[in-house]
């Protein structure tokens, strides 16, 4: 009933005086909002602003109603403030070895999406204001400095290394699996860290295609966002590990043993991000920089290899496959050239690393028994 009112009423000329920022969030909400894939963001997003506005709103700044006629430079200016310097997101930190760290603050380039998304709030209802506040945002480029750390093959090698060997004991290796599960996931298809965590082998998800050599980052069923998950080649490496795996890539490995014989129990886990920091620590990687790292050293290495500059983008998601790219054989899935160049250079890549890390980085010998179980050959 609310979205069918929203969706057909016409305002009055006292109602659109009257309407204010918090109805034309929650309006945008209801009705556009709530029904995206990116929803969540969406949310988090609105709901960084509302916690201003009430933030302004307790100390005296603002008063209600907060009408969109009040937003402007110098709004703006104390929004940003106030999300990047006042406003700490984890008050209180712990690293892997348990040291203290400083509150975390919120990155610029998170204050700037909320402003955006309130302008798209704003733009989305205004049939239902006076006038519409023509606020501007600042890009990304404008609030992030560039970072130009990328790791090499061999500090590829070298983390793969250190998630064979951990601290030295077996337990502490075994503990490592996911995140080595992740590493290979992530060097062979340069995929974002949430496509990786999403990767499963699965006949019933339909992602992986082992005859064509071929992997479809984006699940049937989900929606691509502008952050497009591309159909990327298989390298020798990852068939090894799909073929090694019951459902999600990335999983924790238990090993039970019986009369029958030893089997591979697998258990997906929620996130690589601990096993991440204490990696980091331990081989210096600097602070700040996450899982995503391993996307762009991948991307980097084959830019100076040599690789076509169309592919890598088609495998990367920066440009979303459609009627005009595949007219091209090598952008197209279903012909045998398909991202030839980028399967071929991570093919290499990938040699090159069992080469330096050590064949151990390939996954354990098995096979399904009768039972469905895998059980370790």
């Amino acid at each position: 009933m609310d979205r069918h009112y929203l969706a057909v009423h016409r305002p009055a000329s006292d109602e659109k005086a009257d309407y204010t920022v918090h109805q034309a969030m929650t309006d945008y909400w209801t009705l556009h909002g709530s029904t995206r894939v990116s929803a969540d963001a969406i949310r988090a997003r609105l709901k960084l602003i509302n916690r201003f506005i009430d933030h302004e709103i307790a100390i005296g700044v603002m008063r209600e109603p907060v009408l969109p006629s009040i937003l402007n430079d110098e709004w703006l200016a104390r929004f940003r403030l106030w999300a990047t310097s006042i406003d700490t997101i984890a008050p209180q930190r712990r690293a892997a070895d348990d040291r203290a760290l400083p509150p975390k603050k919120r990155a610029k380039s998170t204050a700037e999406e909320s402003i955006i998304q309130l302008k798209a709030a704003l733009r989305f209802n205004a049939r239902r204001m006076t006038d519409v506040p023509r606020l501007k945002h600042l890009t990304r480029a404008e609030v992030t400095p560039k970072r130009t750390y990328r790791l090499s093959s061999d500090s590829l090698a070298e983390l793969l290394h250190y998630t064979c060997v951990g601290d030295g004991s077996a337990v502490h290796a075994t503990r490592l699996i996911p995140l080595r599960r992740y590493l290979i996931g992530a060097i062979s298809t340069m995929a974002r860290p949430d496509a990786v965590m999403d990767m499963s082998a699965s006949r019933a998800r339909g992602q992986w295609n082992p005859a064509e050599r071929l992997f479809d980052l984006n699940p049937p069923g989900r929606i691509q966002t502008k952050k497009y998950r591309a159909v990327v080649p298989v390298t020798e490496l990852l068939d090894d590990w799909l073929s090694a795996t019951d459902d999600r890539l990335v999983c924790a490995e238990v090993l039970r043993c019986d009369d029958e014989g030893d089997w591979l129990d697998q258990r997906p886990i929620q996130s690589v991000k601990k096993a991440w920091q204490a990696m980091q620590a331990k081989l210096g990687i600097p602070i700040g920089w996450g899982p995503k790292l391993i996307r762009y050293s991948v991307a980097s290495i084959l830019r100076r290899r040599g690789v076509d500059k169309d592919q890598l983008a088609v495998a990367l998601g920066h440009q979303a496959l459609n009627s005009t790219t595949e007219r091209y054989a090598t952008l197209d899935p279903e012909d045998p050239r398909y991202l030839e160049s980028v399967r071929a250079l991570l093919d290499e890549l990938s040699a090159e690393l069992m080469q330096k890390a050590g064949t151990f980085i390939r996954a354990k010998s098995t096979e399904v028994g009768g039972n469905g179980r895998r059980r370790l050959l």
